[in-house]
């Protein structure tokens, strides 16, 4: 008897295992990436060249080689600026800058000039806006513009409905937002990869009593609404994926206030009458006070760093 449950159990772990991967798959997506193709002059390829990775904000450094087709990468990146050097005996030592975001793959294409390996070219440039390796439609937001899309009451998910598909729910049934059609209750929310739907309701913790309001802890905000490939399992609607701030070498800060009142607000429709306006019903109360402060640096330069925010 005890040799049959301790086979049971075998079996209940071993199918754990086989399932948890996929019930975890929409819980990893917080890196992007890094790749691309050196060649020369002639677009001929060059292989066996070291490519260097730095990030801008945090100092750290990777290498790697290019492959027999000139071919490079750099995986499992988290979101932020990053420099890609490429250097050569005889050509021109090339340094591009550019910008990771969750579930990206930021290409970058190094063509050297022949020259002194003492000569650096700096190239910079925006991301794609059109991204030729995945068929998913995504969206991503900054802090910057996170911060400055008009938004009442702070509510996170409120960014999710200026992506292409999003509407705002405005029917009955849970959930503040639509995407493509699918119910308002069918949209996945993670924050830094970590499942954060309701567990009851199958929404998101956002409203009166479930508050999801961190925006200015937000670093970056990415909408997929369509995410169908494996690391975004679970839910047919939009997967809305938020990644924290985090400390650099650089210290900074800011500090917040949002108030809106009865003043800032125009008349509700139904409060007005449009044969008399001497008759309209006063707006009604409003006086709501939201504030954020918060703090980063670094704790040990290119190594450790600190960010507190509240």
């Amino acid at each position: 008897m005890r040799f049959k449950t301790l086979i049971t159990v075998l079996a209940l772990f071993t199918v754990a295992a086989l399932t948890l991967p996929s019930f975890l798959a929409a819980q990893n997506t917080v890196t992007g990436a890094i790749s691309g193709t050196v060649t020369d002059a002639s677009s001929a390829v060059l292989p066996n060249l070291t490519v260097t990775l730095k990030s801008v904000e945090k100092g750290f450094t990777q290498e790697t080689k290019t492959n027999a087709q000139g071919f490079f990468q750099f995986s499992l990146l988290e979101p932020g600026t990053y420099s890609v050097t490429v250097t050569a005996s005889g050509f021109k030592t090339l340094t591009d800058t550019t910008t990771v975001s969750v579930g990206q793959n930021s290409i970058v294409n190094a063509k050297l000039e022949v020259g002194s390996a003492g000569t650096t070219v700096e190239v910079s440039g925006e991301a794609a806006l059109l991204q030729t390796e995945t068929s998913e439609i995504s969206t991503t937001f900054n802090a910057r513009e996170i911060s400055e899309v008009p938004n009442p009451g702070n509510d996170l998910s409120f960014i999710a409905q200026t992506a292409p598909g999003s509407v705002m729910n405005t029917g009955s049934g849970y959930g503040n937002f639509s995407s493509f059609g699918m119910s308002a209750s069918s949209n996945l929310f993670t924050l830094n990869g970590m499942y954060d739907n309701d567990p009851f309701l199958n929404l998101n913790n956002s409203g009166a009593t479930n508050l999801l309001l961190g925006q200015n802890e937000i670093a970056e905000a990415t909408v997929v609404t369509n995410g169908y490939s494996g690391q975004y399992g679970g839910f047919i609607g939009a997967n809305v994926n938020y990644i924290t701030k985090s400390g650099s070498n650089n210290f900074h800060g800011n500090a917040n206030y949002w108030w809106n009142g009865r003043v800032m607000n125009a008349n509700d429709y139904f409060h007005k009458d449009f044969v008399d306006p001497a008759n309209d019903l006063p707006r009604g109360f409003d006086n709501a006070n939201q504030y954020a402060a918060s703090f980063g640096g670094p704790i040990w330069k290119n190594k450790a760093f600190f960010f507190w925010n509240y």
